[in-house]
């Protein structure tokens, strides 16, 4: 399933566009971007290490340590987050697994969905992370 709503995308959007308002020095522990931008420390601890393994973030060790972008904002699409936290591309069963559905073709439902999940995919990949950036600034 297509879950647009899932938590765990809402938040990796938010690390990257807070990452993407504060600059391309901005380096942040995981502490600290639980706290600005409201997640718990351990979700954003896995959120963190998904988009790492993904090369969307770059982490550091040590006192200087932190988290920062590893792809230009302007490049890193909202798809590109959204199939590194684990997106399934559909929207409904009926479009991916053979014989899913009981409806003999053409079924107006399947269709309906193809279409639409094609535009929703089109969407994700065109918008950047640039077009969400915030910062300190933004936050109240």
């Amino acid at each position: 399933m297509f879950y647009l709503a899932k938590k765990e995308y809402d938040y990796a959007i938010r690390i990257c566009a807070y990452l993407a308002g504060s600059g391309v020095e901005a380096n942040y522990s995981i502490t600290e971007l639980a706290t600005k931008l409201l997640i718990s420390k351990p979700f954003t601890t896995k959120i963190v290490y998904q988009l790492k393994k993904s090369n969307i973030l770059i982490t550091t060790r040590g006192k200087k340590g932190g988290v920062s972008l590893a792809i230009d904002p302007n490049n890193l699409t909202v798809f590109q987050v959204y199939e590194s936290m684990g997106l399934a591309k559909t929207v409904s069963s009926c479009i991916s697994v053979e014989g899913f559905c009981p409806l003999p073709p053409p079924c107006s439902i399947h269709q309906f969905f193809i279409n639409h999940e094609n535009e929703i995919i089109n969407k994700l990949k065109q918008t950047t992370i640039n077009n969400f950036s915030f910062s300190d600034k933004d936050i109240k």
